[in-house]
């Protein structure tokens, strides 16, 4: 099915990729891990014909697909040879609602137009789009209607969405996986996976790239292991066999890292006299897919609180419509004050500040340096990075603290990267989101909302970035707010974790209860019954 040979890619003298081998048979799912960097998005650039590598000067190596030996340049020529690819960032039209982007250049007609004026002018059955589109997404996420707009939908269904559009061509012979289920909770990664083998099962070979290692050893058939732009190792498995899967994932995990640390050492703080600091009442979000319908909570000063919930129970909407990127209504208390203008400006004036889950849209300036990425709130809000003159008036902007600051920031979060002149866009995704939390953690706010904070972030490095949230708390006072679908990271780090359910808070349990008791509470049953 798919063969590669040799496989080499260099960016402008550096070496994305070193001679790399990989084959996939049809029915199969091979993994690809590696740490952030290692080369897994240039090799999936190349197999689904990714103009960017094409424009950089191509590749050198055996390309072979179907029997056919191949040489991408555009996506097109890929998709019409049967390759379908999920991206890591969503490639989703907002202004089109799910049934359209499902549907999109794989459109139903109308039979009798296309018999009279051919394929490409035939009229769009709309209706027939829109069955297809319901019958995908009720495999996938049951509770996405498929008229809701894409614009405004949560990551995670937004990446369901992603998926049905790749599982609806025709023909599809190999599909490409690029961490699909990094935005997804327990239950939905695991719908999600159950789709996945049952597309294999119809002999469609299947790349899974994801840094998931127990999804992989779920799922994956074998795995092929890269480390800057090598392979390191390859593995076969038997997802099947249950007891070969916790040592299947240790060694793995080595290869992975390589001998770096994939451990941290996380303190969960003491609310002490538990002041609140944020209290919302009967708070209503309207966010497409994710909204929350009388949300009550207190957010006590130096805690960590996690909010978790299953996909379209509101665990992403609070943050959003406090900054005003969704309609919302309610009492809302900062400070013992009330807070009645919802706007980005008022909340970065109370010093409120959001990491958001879809860094490519709201989180990074992708054409500017990672420098500029990381200090461009705090120096335009004039909450850091200022020099102050003699007199009031004469503030300066502190460039040697800019430089120092994103310096530091590189080396601590482990961002590959040439310099931190390199454009944020062209860093893969794992080091954006790394890029998103040193800009966060510039501006130092007293309240934090974070997304999904280790969102498609290596196993070596999310450690780095839980342990960079328990530090910010510990050393500046920081009051977090972390929402996830990663339970057992938000153990890791969390005082308290709010469960959410049909856009209220359902309970609160503490970090230290059993998993099963917090799956219980996402489907709506109490975790002490």
């Amino acid at each position: 099915m798919l063969s590669l040979k040799k496989i080499t890619k260099q960016y402008n003298g550096f070496t994305a990729l070193d001679g790399v081998d990989l084959e996939i048979r049809p029915g199969m799912i091979h993994g690809l891990v590696g740490l952030n960097g290692s080369g897994k998005t240039t090799l999936m650039d190349i197999v689904s014909g990714q103009a960017v590598i094409h424009r950089t000067g191509g590749f050198s190596g055996d390309f072979e697909f179907d029997g056919i030996r191949r040489y991408f340049t555009r996506p097109a020529q890929a998709a019409a040879a049967g390759i379908g690819m999920v991206h890591q960032e969503f490639v989703l039209i907002p202004g089109m609602d799910a049934t359209d982007n499902i549907s999109l250049s794989n459109e139903c007609v109308k039979t009798w137009t296309r018999r009279i004026l051919g394929r490409d002018l035939a009229m769009i059955d709309r209706r027939g789009n829109r069955a297809r589109a319901e019958t995908l997404l009720d495999m996938l996420c049951p509770d996405l209607s498929p008229d809701l707009p894409c614009g405004r939908l949560p990551v995670a269904m937004k990446q369901f969405v992603e998926v049905a559009r790749e599982l609806n061509r025709n023909h599809l012979k190999l599909l490409l996986l690029d961490e699909p289920t990094a935005v997804l909770g327990p239950a939905d990664a695991d719908r999600l996976l159950d789709a996945v083998r049952r597309i294999a099962q119809k002999g469609v070979a299947v790349l899974y790239v994801s840094h998931r290692l127990e999804e992989v050893a779920a799922c994956c058939h074998g795995v092929t292991v890269l480390r800057n732009g090598r392979v390191k190792g390859r593995l076969p498995h038997d997802p099947g066999d249950l007891k070969a899967r916790k040592p299947f994932t240790a060694r793995l995990s080595e290869l992975v890292a390589g001998g770096r640390s994939t451990s941290g050492t996380f303190t969960p703080g003491q609310t002490g006299k538990r002041t609140p600091l944020l209290e919302v009442k009967a708070l209503r979000v309207d966010k497409a897919g994710d909204n929350l319908t009388r949300l009550e909570l207190t957010v006590y000063k130096g805690e960590i609180l996690g909010i978790t919930s299953l996909s379209g129970h509101g665990r992403t909407a609070l943050a959003p419509g406090l900054f005003g990127l969704c309609p919302a209504k309610g009492t809302i208390r900062f400070n013992q004050k009330p807070l009645t203008r919802l706007s980005p400006e008022n909340m970065i004036k109370n010093r409120i500040w959001m990491l958001p889950e879809d860094r490519r849209e709201q989180g990074i300036l992708a054409d500017h340096s990672i420098l500029d990425n990381i200090t461009f709130a705090p120096v335009q809000s004039g909450q850091n990075f200022i020099k102050t003159g003699p007199l009031p008036f004469m503030r300066t902007w502190d460039r040697e603290g800019c430089r120092a600051y994103a310096g530091q920031s590189v080396k601590e979060l482990a961002i590959q990267c040439r310099s931190i002149y390199q454009n944020a866009g062209e860093l893969s995704g794992g080091n954006q989101q790394k890029v998103c939390m040193a800009h966060a953690m510039a501006m130092a706010p007293d309240l934090l909302f974070v997304g999904d904070p280790t969102r498609g972030i290596d196993i070596a490095a999310k450690a780095s970035v839980l342990t960079l949230l328990s530090r910010t708390r510990e050393e500046n006072g920081t009051t977090l707010v972390v929402s996830s679908g990663e339970v057992n990271e938000l153990k890791q780090i969390c005082d308290r974790i709010a469960v959410l359910y049909n856009g209220q808070l359902f309970e609160i349990l503490d970090p230290d209860r059993d998993e099963a008791d917090f799956n219980r509470s996402c489907a709506g049953q109490r975790a002490d019954q």
